[in-house]
């Protein structure tokens, strides 16, 4: 008896150490030496294990395997120094319809440097960042561990919330400008395995920052004296530079080396020691200490001088920065595979307190939601379906989408920003009365699908936890705004059903779950479908008809009777 006894808790031990891996890896639970040592607290887990088991197979086993077997992190190198490069997406036509001062608009230059500013107070693992034009560099100290180094969480919050500071900013540098349109960035995150390479790749950033400001300060002054663009084109062609600097010279008395540093040699970003009051003495005097500061340059970053006296930051390496783009391998997406981007609000809970939303469901706010993603689909053309509840969206892109090479550091990146650009934009739109307190991002990652039937189970996963999760929720909220306190409706929801949940609402709040709005319990789809709208006949006569794709958000089941009645979705591109 007693053997197999110990034979079953032997069993029940190794079972509980089966549960506690699986929960470490999924970050449900954190490992410490005494849970390992304790028979109790691996019993505790292995208890803890198979109820969010029960729980994750009553609310969506049929379609998980969308999530196992299709979702892969890819994690960027171990040891490697990571860069983050955003580019300003259109930002010529942007410029332009800003009327931005040519050739350099010292505002939006120093609009950018405040961005890069507050991104390396909100991310400390950033060490350094360089930046010229619609352009910003962001290197990530060799041993971060920021996201555990996942590209995706990594490119598209650097991304997101650089857009969201430049949207919430534009009226500290443009009091007297609307913003016309939304600006968005696209990026990619490369990794350098030394310090060697990391100051090559910063003098690259720098030499190209030369080349461009000296050519576009000449092309400018061309034009401005009266020449066409082409003409100041041939005039510049096979130029050098000390050809460039006798024109500005001889032609229009600019001594180059005059221009602005900003200008010329871009913006440094990095923390500075400075001496800083940390408080007053009982004598009235100021008690100084040194405090890291970040703080904007613009400096020769190419040669040693400037390295040697900030070696808190890197270390002096050799310099030869012709090599560096070598290590920029760019991750394609599968051909002929089905995309889905999914962006998530990040920190969204304290978001939503902060903005005093209406629990369990904003109603306005999901309307922000579904009116960024809709600008999003008309954005982008290849987006053929989008399905959004909460603070999350999927947008599915056809097959056959070319968009940006199916790079996918790109399409995350630029995906990420806009979304992230139209949402700060629009708030005023459906939030008047109610200030922009903190600064929205959201994070991005891409899914590869090679078959449709996927895609649509997928979306099918995305509604099933979005009907689990609603109807949790409403129940909680319902509980809490009775009186209990959030651990005691924490408590009296733990291990119900579905329909123990219904009976709840019913009998303790007279409440049918199938009675609340739509949008809560089954999101937001949205697709494009054909329109019939008046067009004036050429003779003016009779008024014709004619056809036009219009983006459409409804709040439906994602069964098969949805894909069989819009058949047209998934099959074939709108343009």
């Amino acid at each position: 008896m007693k053997q197999q006894l110990a034979k079953l808790v032997g069993v029940v031990t190794l079972l509980a150490l089966l549960a506690l891996l699986e929960l470490a890896t999924t970050a449900s639970v954190k490992l410490t030496t005494d849970d390992l040592n304790s028979e109790a607290s691996l019993w505790g887990l292995y208890q803890q294990w198979l109820c969010a088991l029960g729980e994750g197979l009553m609310a969506n086993s049929e379609y998980e395997y969308v999530k196992r077997e299709f979702e892969f992190d890819r994690c960027l190198p171990p040891s490697n120094w990571i860069v983050v490069r955003i580019d300003g997406c259109h930002f010529h036509r942007f410029s332009k319809i800003h009327a931005f001062e040519k050739p350099n608009d010292e505002n939006a230059l120093r609009l950018m440097n405040a961005c890069a500013t507050a991104v390396l107070e909100k991310f400390p693992d950033i060490v350094f960042a360089y930046g010229v034009s619609d352009e910003y560099s962001f290197i990530f100290r060799e041993e971060t561990e920021f996201y555990h180094r996942r590209e995706s969480k990594i490119l598209s919050l650097c991304v997101s919330y650089f857009t969201s500071v430049y949207v919430m900013k534009w009226k500290d540098f443009f009091p007297n400008k609307e913003l016309k349109e939304p600006p968005y960035f696209d990026g990619r995150a490369v990794c350098y395995p030394n310090l060697k390479t990391i100051r090559d790749y910063l003098a690259w950033r720098q030499v190209d920052c030369h080349i461009n400001n000296q050519y576009n300060t000449c092309f400018w002054m061309l034009v401005k004296s009266g020449k066409s663009e082409q003409e100041a084109q041939l005039a510049l062609k096979g130029t050098f530079a000390k050809d460039k600097n006798e024109l500005l010279a001889q032609q229009f008395q600019i001594n180059y080396d005059d221009e602005p540093a900003m200008f010329r040699k871009g913006s440094s970003v990095y923390r500075e020691k400075v001496e800083t009051t940390v408080k007053i003495d009982d004598f009235g005097d100021p008690i100084k200490r040194p405090r890291l500061k970040v703080t904007v340059a613009h400096v020769d970053i190419i040669g040693p001088e400037f390295w040697e006296n900030h070696q808190h930051i890197l270390r002096e390496g050799k310099f030869l920065h012709w090599f560096v783009k070598k290590f920029g391998i760019n991750h394609i997406l599968s051909p002929c595979n089905w995309i889905v981007v999914r962006i998530n609000a990040c920190q969204f809970d304290q978001f939503s307190t902060i903005h005093s939303f209406d629990k369990p469901n904003d109603e306005t706010a999901l309307s922000l939601m579904n009116e960024s993603a809709s600008l999003m689909m008309e954005q982008y053309p290849d987006i053929v379906f989008a399905y959004g509840f909460s603070n999350e969206y999927s947008f599915v892109f056809h097959e056959k989408s070319e968009l940006y090479q199916r790079q996918e550091s790109l399409i995350l990146s630029s995906c990420s920003s806009y979304f992230t650009s139209l949402y700060i934009t629009k708030w005023k739109e459906f939030f008047p009365h109610k200030e922009l307190m903190q600064t929205p991002r959201f994070e991005t990652e891409a899914l590869c699908y090679p078959k449709l039937k996927i895609v649509c189970e997928y979306l099918s996963w995305r509604q099933a936890e979005c009907h689990a999760g609603n109807q949790y929720n409403t129940c909680f909220w319902m509980l809490v705004k009775s009186g209990k306190s959030e651990k005691e409706a924490h408590e009296i929801l733990k291990g119900t059903l579905s329909k123990d949940k219904n009976e709840l609402l019913f009998q303790q709040f007279q409440m049918n779950y199938n009675n609340e709005p739509a949008m809560f319990r089954k999101g937001s789809c949205i697709y494009r479908q054909k329109v019939e709208e008046l067009a004036g006949a050429e003779d003016g006569d009779n008024d014709t008809t004619r056809e036009r794709w219009h983006v459409k958000v409804d709040h439906v089941d994602l069964g098969p009777g949805f894909w069989r009645k819009h058949p047209w979705i998934m099959t074939n591109c709108t343009q």
